[in-house]
């Protein structure tokens, strides 16, 4: 079986990092929800992680600014990709909660997001661009 490229993992990096660059005092915490799909142990994997926690579609990455704003959710996906069913409903209960939630690709969405939100961040001239 040939390897799988990661698409998403460079991405996801890149905005974490970008992040606790312009948000210092923000914690920035990847939400690692990912279960090995393969092998006989999927089906028991899956419900041992969700008794302990686990939300399928949830975002990837949780943003606790410093601020009266609330998290902030990033779902990051690889350039060209889309949230599936389970993410975007996911998405939309965060919504109703009056949470924000954004889908990422690049440097630039992050920005675009946090700009919309309202929320402050402090950006180095000559620092756009993107992944």
């Amino acid at each position: 079986m040939a390897k799988r490229t990661d698409r998403e993992g460079p991405v996801q990096q890149a905005v974490v990092e970008y992040l606790r660059m312009v948000m210092p005092d923000a914690m920035v915490v990847h939400v690692r929800n990912e279960i090995n799909k393969r092998g006989v142990g999927f089906a028991i994997e899956l419900a041992r992680a969700k008794r302990r926690g686990v939300v399928t579609g949830f975002p990837d990455i949780v943003v606790l600014p410093f601020s009266t704003v609330g998290p902030l959710f990033l779902e990051v996906k690889a350039p060209g990709g889309y949230p599936g069913k389970t993410q975007k409903a996911v998405h939309d209960d965060l919504r109703r909660l009056g949470y924000h939630v954004g889908v990422v690709r690049s440097i630039d969405d992050v920005r675009d997001c946090l700009q919309q939100w309202g929320v402050g961040f402090i950006e180095k001239t000559g620092l756009r661009g993107t992944i």
